[in-house]
């Protein structure tokens, strides 16, 4: 702003009635758009003396004052105004823009016969001339410049190449070359004017423009909004949550009679990620086997981000792990079961689930945000730029180091085999999931350029313990430990006729009690039942619908030896039904199913329930009997040289004296496989 204009001041209320000013909002002139005037050059002069002859004229100066001071007359002064009030391109009025000297508020349009010389000029607007002459050629052309093209149709793309040899062609039809006419009179042909018409037009237009420009990706991004309207203020205010499907292959082992492995690839695999956004740090994480996330995928990556975080036993290294490397519930005691208030998703049908919704919100205490509910857009990576960001980093600094990635897109695989290295590598499910442990660890203990050269659970440190910070919320440790459990009313069953004592069917298994069975008074009412240890489904609590604890019921055969998730049991009972295989009778249900898996492993591929029941094993022989065994096989795989120790010996036999597992015949397998050798 000039020092000229600074000392203007604003008449308000106006001494003059304007049409369409006076009674409106824009009769207060410190309302309206303004103009940087050091831009304007040369004709800042001649723009504030327009200026201050419009405030003059409003403040009821004379017609005669105006022509002296200014020369300018009211009536002038009157057609200056009307050009302020002219609606802007931007939805507002020109305002004070208005008044910048050859600014142009109509589009050119030509007055005169396009008549090119020589030199090629004199044919300024020939191109709006020619369509405006020939009926509904604009109309036809400007249609064709906006038509997306089809998604499922073969077309020719059309560029602005394209678009001219259309206009060309029409031309030719209407005789324009045989009279040589524009733009067959010119030496490019008017290919210049066309080309910046179609760009005009699609920028007049720009939802279908970037239809055609970006796509369907372009056209969604269009829509969201940059972040403007939906600040964070404050650490753990928001978490973004997502899936990422991993750019890689990886293998599973089956083994064959022989005693050899065969290998199976498994195409697909899960990651979802809760990350905070002030921080970076990511909260919580969990890989899953299924074809598709699940809301139990869901719940228990939000499970795990409420829940203290440790080390895993890497098989490949004992340096993979940065020394701070961490997630925030491991980093410090005091971030176990930290809360936070909202939960950004992309509306992913998991995402969305009214059980997700109903953790967020009585657990945790947080509001998800979807695109029903929020500022959200569907699928639009604007919206979650964080996670989505660490997701890229992920692959980029990871698993697409990997020969066995498939990239980030078809072109990634750079004629590499992902699949054939996969198999001859033996890299197993297993040591992807200890990698992506170890990637998202060290990601939290990684410094930021954007935090000030700390890491994220450095700024965690430093704004959670800042003087002012606000307090952490924490969820109800019991609560977060029944985010999975499952609850069902069951009948009693039971038949003193027949002497059948009192059970219930749960899950698709009957489970009984030794104080259900005193119970005949329940016989044909309803009790509670809930499966409440997420990775054993073989055991059950009950109670009445008055909470009368009925103590823990048990599974019975074929699902009471093996340790089991609900999870794993509908996989397998679906899968039993759907092939009409009757094995699950008095056996065990989890060993049928593997040996059916692994005898069939060259026809099927691998079932998502055989890897987390494989999962499950492998959770169970490291925290029970499977310590002596890892060592056993760390040691075997380090060259053999360790003996187990005395304890670890007599772990390995089972009460009656059988051999459970001899050190010497554990193959050189991953702990899962150890486990399930058992």
């Amino acid at each position: 702003m000039t020092e000229d204009s600074a000392t203007l001041s604003y008449p308000f209320p106006v001494a003059r009635r304007i049409k369409g000013m006076s009674g409106t909002a824009h009769e207060d002139l410190r309302t309206w758009p303004t103009v940087f005037e050091p831009a304007l050059g040369t004709n800042v002069s001649r723009y504030l003396k327009r200026k201050r002859a419009v405030i003059e004229y409003l403040s009821g100066a004379s017609d005669a004052s105006l022509k002296r001071q200014y020369g300018i007359g009211m009536k002038g002064v009157y057609r200056l105004i009307r050009r302020c009030l002219e609606a802007h391109h931007d939805g507002q009025i020109y305002g004070w823009r208005g008044l910048v000297p050859y600014a142009r508020q109509e589009p050119y349009t030509r007055t005169k016969v396009i008549t090119v010389n020589g030199a090629g000029k004199g044919a300024a607007g020939a191109l709006t001339t020619v369509l405006a002459l020939e009926g509904d050629l604009g109309e036809r052309f400007n249609k064709r410049i906006l038509k997306a093209p089809s998604d499922d149709k073969l077309e020719e793309k059309r560029n602005r190449t394209a678009h001219w040899r259309w206009l060309l062609g029409e031309l030719r039809k209407k005789g324009y070359e045989i009279r040589h006419e524009w733009p067959f009179n010119t030496e490019n042909m008017g290919y210049v004017s066309v080309c910046r018409y179609v760009k005009a037009v699609l920028a007049a237009n720009p939802t279908q423009g970037a239809m055609i420009e970006g796509g369907k990706d372009a056209q969604k991004k269009l829509k969201s909004s940059d972040g403007v309207e939906r600040p964070v203020e404050h650490l753990l205010q928001r978490v973004e949550m997502d899936a990422h499907k991993t750019d890689g292959r990886f293998c599973v082992l089956f083994p064959r009679g022989d005693g050899s492995y065969a290998a199976k690839i498994v195409h697909r695999l899960w990651v979802i990620v809760l990350l905070e956004v002030v921080s970076r740090a990511v909260l919580g994480y969990y890989l899953s086997f299924r074809y598709e996330v699940s809301k139990d995928d869901v719940l228990r990556a939000i499970k795990r981000a409420l829940t203290k975080w440790q080390r895993r036993s890497i098989a490949f290294g004992d340096e993979a792990y940065y020394e701070e490397a961490a997630l925030p519930s491991g980093h410090n005691d005091r971030y176990i079961g930290m809360c936070w208030d909202e939960t950004s998703v992309d509306g992913a049908l998991a995402e969305t689930s009214i059980h997700v919704r109903q953790v967020l919100d009585d657990i945790v205490g947080s509001r998800l945000l979807d695109p029903k509910t929020s500022f959200a857009v569907r699928r639009s990576m604007d919206d979650r730029p964080f996670v989505e960001t660490f997701f890229r980093r992920l692959g980029a600094g990871g698993f697409q180091r990997l020969t066995n990635t498939t990239g980030g897109n078809p072109k990634g695989k750079k004629g590499r085999d992902p699949e054939a290295v996969a198999v001859n590598s033996r890299f197993q499910v297993e040591y992807a999931e200890d990698m992506l442990d170890i990637l998202i660890a060290n990601y939290n203990a990684t410094e930021h350029p954007s935090l000030g050269g700390r890491s994220p659970l450095e700024y965690l440190d430093f704004l959670s313990s800042r003087p002012g910070a606000p307090d952490l919320r924490y969820a109800d440790s019991s609560e977060v430990q029944r985010i999975l459990s499952y609850r069902k009313l069951c009948t009693v069953l039971g038949n003193l006729a027949i002497g059948r004592r009192p059970y219930v069917n749960f899950a698709g298994a009957s489970h009984h009690g030794d104080a259900l069975q005193q119970r005949f008074d329940l016989v044909g009412k309803k009790i509670w039942v809930e499966n409440h240890i997420e990775y054993d489904a073989r055991v059950a609590l009950a109670y009445t619908v008055e909470g009368e604890s009925l103590g823990v019921l048990r599974a019975a055969p074929p699902w009471h030896k093996t340790p089991h998730s609900l999870e794993v049991r509908s996989g397998i009972t679906a899968f039993f039904r759907r092939k009409r295989i009757s094995t699950l009778a008095l056996g065990d249900a989890i060993q049928a199913f593997h040996r059916y898996c692994e005898e069939y492993q060259g026809k099927l591929p691998v079932h998502p329930a055989y890897l987390e029941s494989l999962r499950v094993l492998a959770m169970y022989a490291e925290a029970d009997v499977g310590a002596s065994v890892l060592d056993a096989a760390l040691a075997e795989a380090e060259g053999g040289a360790e003996q187990p120790s005395t304890d670890s010996a007599k772990r390995t036999k089972e009460p009656s004296g059988q051999p459970l597992l001899v050190p010497d015949q554990v193959p050189n397998l991953p702990s899962r496989r150890k486990a399930a050798t058992k």
